[in-house]
């Protein structure tokens, strides 16, 4: 049976592109790892930043927020409902932020900070209700409100990495690839007395980071969300800086370039809007570290800043928490090059321009993939996140015992694939992910509590299905419907699901899966957060299992909803059928 979460994976997955590639014949560490750390690429003879502090491996600081209990509860309860996202022509403009910004009290480490503004972040994936990632406005209120001269802190929650250290790891290996990267160190964070567990404290992508790093802040700044440099595909973009400019050329330039210029003038074309050698070293950086949902992976989480100095557009990483991920994890990727995005694809498939990325990839292991160093970064952040970890510790350990593993197979494991020669890279690039109506659903459904385990729907309840499709074709109205309802052994959701044959070797499944609180007399809507339907098809003469056909967007009533075995589980089903 297919969880919620399970439900989730396959959609992710319908998101990226992850091929079958085949081969071508033809600054803060501890005490003892400071005198052997390598600053060589960092060194910096200016005067000492006050924000270093905030970022100091070795602070560990602790983030008391005090709000309004009915202002939390609607902060951590906001979410993205995917299927407004990718419905319609979901490419024409960034996706933007549904959350709201409440007051809030601040203390860090015992020093009240003042009133500040707070909010939830995320797109999909690091949504959560308990352990909400956080932004944190200091200058809302108070123009000259800071702590350690910082005014904007973003504390993510790390829910999808349960060693806590990737992000920190993955960021150090950019800025030692020579690539502009956040800073980042681990806080503990409570609200309203309650304690929510360790975040990830990563420094924000906007101006006081470009003035950092660029020497100014008036340059164009571009966050990269499911995002191209493909016709149709970069409205996504979204401006952070600079935002009523009507000014797309640099953007447009690469669109152009990829799309319309001959292999013998495409890095020429390229190099007019982009620094190529930044471009080359971000990309090996990101197949090094393994960022599969990064740009070249899966055109996500990735910013580009249009640096006037240069007057190109330069590439910087953004929203890590899946790297440094173990070979079982990233399923489907080759190993030595990611090439998903318009960007990579074409040049990894134009001679000159596949060379280069090799050349870069050799200079990132070569330079910024020093195993020694990584594992005394490692074993200096462990060191520092060890005296909070309470009774989670020897879990996490053995999650950054993964990671350890991950520094000291990486480089063999993309040597290894190289040594019979450069992948070929087959795959097309995607097709949109927008999601289009392609009919509607509807149904009725009588079964008791408890009666998923029988494993056989046709007797342990009567339900009712009309499907139709916008294709021409007759609606499709079984005579024959089971249904059975119960609790999802390995999740605790709660599942209900109808199965009916459509001919002698056809059947069709309509799942529900919801959260247990979800689970109550009344309406409950498919919102992709507390419930997730979708339908799903078999041809048992053909097809070795159920395939996914669509999901389902509207409502379950539920006349009655026990949860104890045998309580009557009775009501309706209307809604929509979404697909890609």
């Amino acid at each position: 049976m297919l969880s919620r979460a399970s439900i989730l994976g396959v959609l992710l997955a319908g998101l990226g592109c992850r091929p079958s590639a085949s081969k071508s014949p033809d600054d803060t560490l501890s005490p003892d790892t400071a005198d052997t750390a390598d600053t060589a690429d960092t060194a910096d003879t200016g005067p000492t930043d006050p924000t270093d502090a905030a970022y100091a491996l070795d602070n560990f600081a602790h983030y008391e927020l005090e709000l309004d209990p009915d202002h939390w509860d609607t902060l951590r309860h906001e979410t993205r409902n995917l299927f407004e996202l990718l419905m319609g022509d979901c490419q024409a403009e960034p996706f933007g932020s549904p959350f709201t910004w409440f007051p809030a009290e601040l203390t860090i480490d015992g020093e009240p900070i003042g009133t500040i503004d707070v909010r939830k972040k995320g797109f999909i994936g690091s949504l959560n209700d308990e352990k909400p990632s956080l932004k944190l406005d200091l200058v809302e209120y108070d123009d000259d409100l800071s702590h350690w001269s910082v005014e904007r802190f973003t504390l993510n929650n790390a829910v999808s990495d349960p060693s806590l250290i990737r992000q920190c790891v993955g960021y150090d290996v950019f800025d030692r690839s020579g690539i502009p990267a956040p800073r980042c160190n681990f806080a503990r964070v409570s609200v309203n007395g309650n304690d929510l567990g360790i975040y990830v404290n990563v420094e924000p992508v906007k101006e006081p980071f470009l003035q950092r790093h660029f020497g100014e802040e008036v340059g164009d700044l571009y966050e990269g969300t499911l995002a191209d440099f493909r016709t149709g595909w970069s409205g996504t973009l979204e401006r952070k800086t600079n935002e009523e400019s009507e000014d797309w050329s640099s953007i447009e330039g690469v669109v152009n370039a990829l799309e319309e210029a001959e292999d013998d003038d495409l890095l020429d074309a390229l190099a007019e809007e982009i620094d190529l050698d930044q471009w080359f070293t971000f990309w090996a950086t990101e197949v090094v570290v393994t960022h599969v949902d990064g740009y070249a992976g899966n055109t996500n989480n990735f910013f580009v800043y249009d640096d006037p100095e240069r007057d190109k557009l330069v590439f910087l990483p953004w929203g890590i928490d899946a790297v440094l991920l173990p070979r079982e994890w990233r399923e489907g990727y080759p190993e030595s090059v990611y090439a998903t995005g318009a960007l990579a694809h074409r040049l990894y498939n134009h001679p000159e321009g596949r060379q280069r990325y090799l050349d870069a990839l050799d200079e990132v292991l070569a330079t910024a993939w020093d195993e020694s160093y990584l594992q005394e970064q490692v074993d200096a952040m462990e060191h520092v996140l060890e005296p909070e970890l309470g009774s989670d510790a020897r879990a996490i350990a053995r999650q950054i015992e993964v990671v350890r593993d991950v520094v000291e197979d990486r480089r063999d494991e993309i040597e290894d694939e190289l040594d019979a020669g450069p992948i070929e890279w087959d795959a097309p690039m995607r097709d949109s992910f927008c999601m289009t109506d392609i009919g509607d659903v509807s149904g009725s459904f009588s079964t008791t509590w408890g009666t998923i385990h029988t494993g056989d729907p046709f007797t342990d309840g009567d339900a009712s299905l009309s499907l139709s499709i916008d294709d021409g074709s007759e609606p499709i109205t079984p005579a024959e419907v089971g249904v059975v309802a119960g609790e999802v052994d390995d999740t605790g959701e709660h599942l209900l699901y109808m199965a009916s044959w459509i001919s002698d070797h056809e059947a069709i499944l309509v799942y529900l899966v919801a959260t247990p609180e979800a689970w109550a007399p009344g309406e409950l809507e498919i919102d992709f957060d507390t419930a997730t339907a979708a339908l799903f098809y078999r041809d048992v003469d053909t097809m070795p299992e159920f395939e996914l056909v669509s999901y389902i967007v509207g409502t379950y009533t539920f006349d009655e909803a026990g949860t104890t075995p045998g309580d009557a589980i009775t009501g309706t089903l209307s809604g929509d059928l979404i697909s890609f």
